[in-house]
């Protein structure tokens, strides 16, 4: 996967991926999804966030067939913090990990300045997403596009010293769970909110997974559930599953 700055010849393609989006995902009337699609990603309005120095814009682009297509985007808004204001995915491809590169990269490219975002209330269950990526809700707002009002929730965070893609502890060869003695992959991990978890696995000579390793705590007391979200039962790192990479704003 790719993540890359926005071009011109990307607008089609963005203004696609954001009506399959809020087609898919939310409790908007048509009426509304027409002004939010008129109003922030119309042509001028793509080709007005290209010239704002004041706005990033992000594009994951997948290759499929040798074929590289844009599958989703992010725009952030520059002041006192690094405002997530859209991240749209394209709803044939949820689940693969779109939403989590962009977020990730945001995450890298403003690593030195707090990070915020707000999200439909429409959508909320996108903030679970957010959550996993250390941002936490932090009150609600109004805003309004094109004559319409929307309500939002607020999410912020602020500089981390940590890093959630590093274990804090050491992560070992083999864990005993249950009072047998497993393998614990050092090389396959889940990202968390605090730290990666590693798969632990039924026995060293097995390739089925018998549960996961916290790299936060230590801890084996991980929880999943049939959506591949993870927690700890010892310190709280959770995992949240991609599948929600819907619009934020």
């Amino acid at each position: 996967m790719n993540v890359r700055p926005m071009e011109s010849d990307d607008r089609e393609r963005i203004g696609e991926i954001t009506r399959d989006s809020l087609q898919s995902s939310y409790s908007l009337s048509p009426a509304q999804i027409e002004t939010i699609l008129e109003e922030e990603f119309d042509d001028a309005a793509l080709t007005d966030l290209l010239d704002d120095p004041d706005t990033v814009v992000l594009v994951a682009e997948v290759t499929v067939d040798e074929v590289e297509t844009v599958h989703g985007f992010v725009t952030v808004e520059l002041g006192t913090k690094a405002t997530i204001r859209w991240l749209h995915v394209d709803p044939a491809v949820r689940g693969e990990g779109v939403g989590t590169a962009l977020l990730d990269r945001v995450r890298e490219r403003f690593d030195d300045e707090p990070i915020a975002a707000s999200i439909l209330d429409d959508a909320v269950e996108g903030g679970e997403f957010l959550e996993g990526f250390g941002l936490k809700q932090s009150g609600h707002d109004r805003i309004r596009v094109g004559g319409e009002e929307f309500a939002v929730t607020v999410f912020t965070g602020g500089q981390s010293t940590a890093n959630p893609a590093e274990p804090t502890v050491t992560v070992p060869a083999s864990v005993t769970v249950d009072g047998v003695d497993r393998s614990v992959d050092r090389d396959d991990s889940v990202p968390g909110s605090e730290a990666p978890f590693f798969t632990v696995y039924c026995a060293d000579d097995e390739a089925d997974a018998y549960g996961y390793f916290c790299s936060q705590c230590g801890s084996t007391n991980v929880s999943t559930d049939g959506l591949d979200r993870l927690e700890c039962g010892e310190c709280g790192n959770t995992h949240l599953a991609d599948e929600w990479d819907d619009a934020y704003l």
